[in-house]
């Protein structure tokens, strides 16, 4: 793997972008992320997680055809430490906000009820309520996906299938160039 690859992908989103210049996806969307949720801007915010996770995914899985649901919970259960029915939960959370733009997913198995809070002081990042809602803290769903992004990237070090899913991934979703 390309040092530089690694180095630039990781980039720490509280360094200023200097434009033109080509940026790493993962960068641009952790800046955006916290841009948006220090705002109080939860939507674009949630999305952008959840598009972190998807990206995170492909380089965790180093495929990028059909089995999103699959790669994404697969990255979720292992680095952010969730259950499989969270793991589940978070995904069709994934699916309502981005396909639908709102708090309901019909999955095969039943439907999903969200609701959503940025309070922090959670120990979960997914509760599954009694009412069959199930809520998502983004707060703390952003500091396990930060935390996620720093344990999968140590893992890279160490793990030889690792790095050459991630070298297969990175020159299809790696960088965006910005003129």
């Amino acid at each position: 793997m390309n040092p530089r690859d690694e180095s630039l992908f990781f980039t720490d989103p509280q360094i200023e972008p200097s434009l033109p210049g080509e940026f790493s996806t993962l960068y641009l969307l952790r800046r955006d992320t916290e841009s948006c949720l220090a705002r109080e801007i939860l939507w674009p915010g949630a999305m952008c997680v959840m598009a972190g996770i998807d990206l995170l995914g492909k380089f965790f899985d180093g495929r990028d055809s059909g089995g999103s649901g699959r790669r994404f919970c697969a990255f979720v259960r292992r680095y952010l430490h969730l259950t499989t029915p969270d793991a589940e939960a978070l995904y069709q959370l994934r699916n309502a906000l981005l396909h639908s733009f709102g708090l309901f997913s019909a999955a095969r198995t039943g439907g999903y009820r969200f609701q959503l809070r940025a309070e922090g002081n959670h120990a979960r990042i997914v509760e599954h309520l009694p009412t069959g809602v199930v809520t998502v803290d983004l707060i703390c769903l952003r500091e396990g996906f930060d935390a996620a992004v720093n344990e999968y990237r140590n893992d890279l070090q160490t793990d030889p299938m690792l790095r050459k899913n991630f070298h297969i991934m990175f020159p299809r979703y790696g960088t965006i160039p910005i003129r």
